[in-house]
């Protein structure tokens, strides 16, 4: 099928959340320039029946709402090409927590199941995710590709000189206590084993057993994607953490982590876990580390002491970033793979 100039496209969800920014706000943008659709952007309570008509193609955005899905119901009968967009497995989320609670309400649960199984595309930004739902929920067509990483942007930005000779670490992200565990073990070990040589630099969440080591400093998540990319740009970390539990839920997200600090020249450590292994080839644009302390500790301590490996690392790293994770290469592929299909 050729190009359609000026295809609509109608989204249906939140504009807050940083996963659309960076999924579907970025590239769509790109390609409301190229002339391939005009997009726009309503809540669930906001659509009307003549903005499901004037659409060619209507993405339903995380949400798990009824009346939502009656929505879906409409824009099927009409005919309409409808995508349902995750890059979280909702049944995975513990029926214990706030989050959880939220989503296995019964109502809920039976709409994510619905959107799963009637959408005419779902489209998720992990292969692992992806392979999951096909074999337990068997959606009509799957599609996985990540997010987007705007390197105008970052190309904008003056990188800082580096700070001085010592080994910078860092983390930048939500709390996630589980996993850190056998990475707050290595790093005690790696600060008395290597002193003032290292500095320990967290954005956002600290873990308890950190806060009194000398090395270690903390400063408050800053809520603006821009903001946060900026931050993390300049940062001139030499090597960044990338810890997840390895849960159905950690197992189905996406590659986060592994997409900013390759696009921010950053040598990263990740979990041996699908989000990152899939992507990862060990000591070639990355280091993998399994659930040990030992596995952390001895990571930590190549990266530091090997300076050419680390050099290696970031430049493999942002090779592949600007290749697969570019604005281009995302629009690309909602091009491609969900509009023109």
């Amino acid at each position: 099928m050729g190009r359609r100039a000026g295809m609509q496209v109608l989204i249906i969800g939140s504009e807050r959340i940083v996963s659309y920014k960076i999924g579907i706000e970025q590239p769509f943008r790109h390609l409301e320039r190229q002339g391939v659709c005009n997009f726009k952007v309503l809540s669930d309570d906001d659509v009307s029946k003549g903005d499901l008509a004037s659409a060619d193609v209507i993405l339903f955005f995380r949400t798990v709402q009824p009346a939502a899905y009656k929505l879906l119901e409409l824009a099927n009968g009409m005919g309409k090409k409808t995508v349902y967009v995750i890059d979280d497995h909702f049944m995975a989320m513990a029926p214990g927590s706030d989050m959880g609670r939220y989503y296995h309400e019964p109502a809920r649960r039976d709409t994510y199941v619905k959107f799963l199984k009637h959408a005419a595309i779902v489209k998720v930004a992990s292969d692992f995710f992806a392979r999951h739902l096909q074999t337990h929920f068997q959606p009509r067509h799957i599609v996985s590709f990540p997010g987007s990483v705007d390197f105008a942007l970052l190309d904008s930005f003056d990188k800082s000189d580096k700070r001085d000779d010592r080994v910078f670490i860092g983390y930048e992200g939500g709390k996630k206590e589980a996993a850190f565990g056998p990475v707050i073990h290595a790093l005690r070990g790696i600060a008395r084993k290597y002193g003032d040589g290292i500095k320990i630099e967290f954005f956002g969440y600290i873990p308890e057993g950190l806060e009194g080591l000398h090395q270690v400093t903390f400063a408050h998540h800053d809520g603006n994607y821009q903001n946060f990319l900026k931050r993390l740009y300049r940062s001139n970390w030499d090597i960044g953490l990338a810890p997840l539990e390895h849960t159905l839920l950690h197992d189905c997200k996406t590659n986060n982590k592994y997409r900013e600090y390759a696009a921010c020249g950053i040598a990263g450590i990740y979990a041996d876990t699908p989000p990152y292994n899939n992507w990862i080839t060990h000591k070639g644009n990355g280091m993998l580390a399994g659930s040990g302390r030992d596995d952390w500790y001895e990571a930590l301590c190549e990266l530091i002491e090997q300076p050419q490996l680390r050099a290696e690392i970031r430049e493999a790293a942002l090779t592949q970033a600007r290749e697969r994770f570019s604005i281009d290469a995302c629009a690309e592929s909602w091009r491609t793979l969900i509009l023109e299909a």
